[in-house]
């Protein structure tokens, strides 16, 4: 997986940060279309989402989905407040729409790999099972984050190293 990273990020691969996504069963966690630069900004495109499947996925239970060319668009503003109050970011719902998106079924063990700024999203579980998916994010060190999840906190570098520009960024790197 390092190694694809570097193919795609470039010599210098650092691993941001992971997460664990479980759709809960029946009532199931439907999530709007979105950017994951919205939830973790960066200054530009290298940045690769990477996703390992727990569980198989399907249409019945949820399975990403993803609007084709969209990381060509570039990082676009997100919705965060509603009338009601905070929201997690989403894109305009009138704008983006799932039913406009390519389903990427997968199966347990798949790694499926992605650009920041892929517009995706996915439907609600309608199986009586939970599905799982850990999302792994990769980035090029110098490729500086100004705001969101992991700010200011440096990842472990999985290939290369860790330019001296890019290190007396973190805050937590003494001046």
């Amino acid at each position: 997986l390092c190694d694809a990273m570097v193919d795609l990020i470039g010599p210098n691969v650092e691993l941001h940060h992971s997460t664990l996504h479980a759709k809960p069963p029946e009532t199931g966690h439907p999530f709007p279309m979105h950017q994951d630069w919205a939830f973790y900004k960066h200054r530009n495109d290298r940045y690769v989402d990477v996703l390992v499947h727990l569980d198989d996925t399907s249409p019945d239970n949820g399975e990403i989905r993803f609007l084709d060319g969209s990381h060509k668009l570039g990082s676009l503003e997100h919705i965060t407040m509603t009338p009601e109050g905070a929201c997690t970011p989403h894109l305009p719902t009138d704008k983006y729409f799932l039913a406009d998106t390519v389903p990427v079924p997968a199966q347990r063990g798949d790694v499926v790999v992605f650009n920041i700024n892929t517009i995706h999203g996915s439907y609600i579980n309608r199986t009586d099972r939970i599905r799982r998916l850990v999302r792994v994010g990769y980035r090029d060190p110098e490729n500086e984050q100004f705001e969101g999840q992991s700010l200011g906190r440096p990842g472990t570098i999985v290939r290369g190293i860790r330019p001296n520009a890019a290190l007396s960024r973190s805050r937590y790197v003494e001046e």
